[in-house]
């Protein structure tokens, strides 16, 4: 067993399927090298008629790659001539390289946006390809990795059908492959493309509304956080960036514009707090030196309810006095939050329905004082981009790309051209 284990340091030293060929198909080498090292360098697809039955199933999976959206050609295999265990290896690297690719999607897609914070799943692809071979359930196994959602299959279902939106298709494919293997039974789904968002308890959709998310110089991200309470006649605390872009402008002009719309600095002049003596027209465009807040109102953009959603980007989901806004075709208004039209009957179901609840917001909406009513249980809230969304009989709907996310990534979908770096060989001089 020792030979097996020494020729296999080898391969891995030398040869090109353990090395460019690894990186060119975006694996890493360890699921490889900790398949063959759980069975102590032996073959896997051939030496006996099941192994080679299996290299057959396999081949045959991996040459079907297409119908789940992915491209054939990243699971190439590269002959090594009579290099038995180069040509094991590259059999393995192709099904370790697609199983990945099926089940969890490809790690460089997921970073081709910087605003993606999805929880990333890692399954040990050596230990159930080794598992899956001893059980004789390959072609089961590979089968039952690509996502069981709904929406993934029908995605898949029609894509023979796609013809010059298989891109498309294959792009969204590819974001349902981020998300969890099985989504919570009470979820909030927000899909920024088609400016919607639905809410389901115990596996059950109770309500849909419609919402206005990011515009696309600043679009809302791709990310799951977790509702944690329900503010009620919130304060709004400015970003920075938008009262150095939007609020010092307008007090340049007026340096009663604060005053004037129920703000006040937090951290300015303690005898000053709405900023009126302060020369703003000698603080630089672009740049604000105080942290703004405006209280509860017909004024304030937040509205009256405001689901607590702590997460990096700041994201969360709000009510709004522009009720008007919800009827155009083209939702895509805001700086990234995401404004609810239905936001009463969501606190409310967030709320476990509970009729004490209900009265509590009544009441405390009613009395225009800020208070807090936790959640009993977290809520998790999905903000998603979905342009392909499988329809009931009429066929998918598609939404444009607004934030120009399919468009990134299909280009860094299509295949590049491989590049194989020469092995060099040892050097053989003192």
């Amino acid at each position: 067993m020792r030979w097996r284990s020494a020729i296999l340091a080898l391969l891995f030293a030398f040869s090109p399927v353990f090395g460019a060929e690894i990186s060119s198909a975006g694996l890493e080498e360890g699921p490889l090298r900790q398949f063959y090292q759980d069975r102590h360098g032996a073959l896997a697809w051939s030496g006996s008629a099941k192994a080679k039955s299996d290299a057959r199933q396999a081949l045959t999976i991996l040459s079907q790659a297409a119908a789940e959206g992915l491209d054939p050609e990243r699971y190439r295999l590269f002959a090594e001539g009579d290099d038995a265990f180069a040509n094991d290896a590259s059999i393995s690297r192709a099904v370790l390289t697609y199983m990945r690719d099926v089940a969890v999607g490809r790690p460089e897609l997921r970073a081709v946006d910087n605003d993606i914070a999805l929880p990333q799943r890692a399954p040990d692809f050596a230990a159930i390809l080794q598992d899956a071979l001893t059980r004789d359930r390959l072609a089961e196994t590979l089968k039952n990795l690509a996502p069981r959602h709904s929406g993934y299959l029908a995605l898949k279902a029609a894509l023979p059908h796609a013809g010059d939106k298989a891109d498309i298709f294959a792009a969204n494919m590819e974001r349902w492959r981020w998300l969890p293997a099985d989504l919570e039974p009470g979820r909030i789904m927000v899909n920024a493309a088609s400016s919607e968002l639905e809410m389901w308890l115990g596996g059950k959709l109770v309500l849909t509304s419609r919402v206005i998310v990011g515009k696309p110089a600043s679009p809302t991200p791709i990310l799951r956080a977790e509702g944690a309470g329900i503010t009620l006649n919130p304060p709004w605390t400015v970003p920075r960036s938008i009262s150095a872009k939007e609020i010092l402008p307008k007090l340049k002009r007026n340096p009663a514009w604060l005053a004037n719309h129920d703000m006040v600095l937090l951290d300015g002049p303690k005898d000053d707090p709405q900023g009126l003596h302060i020369n703003w027209r000698a603080i630089p465009a672009g740049h604000f030196p105080y942290q703004v807040r405006q209280f509860p109102g017909p004024r304030n953009p937040l509205g009256q309810i405001k689901l607590e959603l702590p997460n990096r980007f700041n994201v969360y989901l709000h009510d709004t006095p522009d009720k008007a806004a919800f009827g155009r075709s083209r939702r895509q208004l805001s700086h990234g939050c995401v404004r609810v039209e239905q936001i009463l009957p969501l606190a409310t179901y967030a709320l476990a329905a509970d009729p004490i609840a209900k009265l509590q917001i009544a009441q405390a909406m009613e009395s225009g004082k800020t208070s807090y009513l936790p959640l009993s249980k977290k809520l998790p809230v999905y903000f998603l981009y979905w342009t392909a969304v499988p329809g009931a009989d009429s066929g998918p709907a598609f939404y444009p790309d607004v934030y120009g996310r399919d468009r990134r990534l299909i280009a860094a979908m299509r295949p590049a051209q491989l590049r194989i770096a020469a092995v060099t060989p040892p050097c053989t001089k003192g």
